[in-house]
């Protein structure tokens, strides 16, 4: 009976890993789709978002350095192959795959290193390309805008650390190599 209830529990682990894995590799093609199929800005940033939206220069200026970035196209067919490589590590993790854990963990290294190429190449352009704004402190903006695109960046980094280790760790491994389909 305990080992029913200890298997029970490792199955609802694979499960929402691969689920959290799947998300993930999900957003991350979508997002690379997207920059893939981005149009290029009109002269108003503004006019992309919602007439009562309260949007800040900052937002303004980090939305255009996304879009001007002369890597996003490149990154963002990266982010494609990669994300794509999460996602078919969820699917094996689900179909309790001997290559599972291999796979995994290829697949979370290549987007992690494609998360701090893509983060590196946007605060190197973001700080070529930052107008100062027309505040108290015209230095301040730059920074948060920096801080803000390191800290999604590392949010991101840690979601993808986690679910390769929920993914690969000893039990569901003992679970996988047990029950696994050739």
């Amino acid at each position: 009976m305990a080992n029913e209830s200890n298997e029970r529990k490792v199955i609802i682990a694979i499960l929402l890993t691969s689920t959290l894995l799947t998300m993930l590799g999900i957003a991350g093609v979508l997002r690379g789709a997207y920059d893939l199929s981005l149009a290029p800005l009109p002269e108003d940033v503004r006019e992309l978002y919602e007439p009562e939206a309260d949007v800040t220069d900052a937002e303004v200026q980090l939305l255009e350095a996304q879009v001007t970035n002369p890597y996003r196209r490149p990154l963002a067919a990266a982010n494609v192959v990669a994300s794509a490589l999460v996602l078919i590590g969820s699917f094996m993790l689900s179909w309790r795959r001997k290559l599972a854990l291999w796979w995994i963990r290829q697949a979370v290294v290549a987007k992690l290193l494609w998360i701090a190429v893509y983060t590196v190449s946007l605060v190197s352009h973001v700080k070529m390309s930052f107008a100062p704004l027309a505040l108290d402190n015209p230095d301040a903006a730059l920074p948060e805008v920096i801080g803000g695109v390191i800290l999604v960046s590392t949010f991101s980094c840690a979601l993808h650390v986690a679910a390769a280790y929920r993914a690969t760790r000893p039990d569901i491994a003992e679970f996988i190599r047990s029950n696994s389909k050739p």
